[in-house]
C-alpha cells in the first residue's frame, strides 16, 4: 500500500527536527566539555565565577549522537521509499499496453 505524500513530509519533518536537536546537543557538549581546559584530575576552575567544572559534561554527547543517528535513519528510510515509489511508477508506466 503506497504511502501518502503527507506521510513523507511528516517523516522528513521528524528527520529535520531530530537533526536540529542533534546540532543543539553537540553545541551544548562543546560549550560544557570541549571548550574547557581540564587538568590531570579532570577538573577546570573558572576564576571569574569561582566554579569548578568536571568532565561530567561528556554526558551531553549521548543525546547528540542518538538524535544524529535517528535523523540519519529517518532520512535514509525516506530516500529508500522515494526510490521505491519512483521505481514502481516507472514499472507501471512501462507495463501499460500501448
Amino acid at each position: 500500500m503506497p504511502r501518502s505524500p503527507a506521510t513523507a513530509l511528516v517523516g522528513l519533518g521528524l528527520a529535520l527536527v531530530s537533526l536540529a536537536a542533534s546540532a543543539f546537543f553537540f553545541w551544548v557538549w562543546y560549550g560544557r566539555y570541549l571548550s574547557r581546559d581540564f587538568n590531570e584530575l579532570g577538573r577546570f576552575y573558572d576564576a571569574e565565577c569561582q566554579c569548578v567544572y568536571t568532565t561530567a559534561g561528556m554526558v551531553w554527547v549521548m543525546p547528540a549522537v542518538g538524535f544524529l543517528l535517528m535523523g540519519i535513519v529517518l532520512l535514509a528510510l525516506g530516500v529508500r521509499r522515494a526510490r521505491a515509489r519512483k521505481a514502481l511508477a516507472a514499472q507501471a508506466c512501462s507495463s501499460r499496453p500501448g
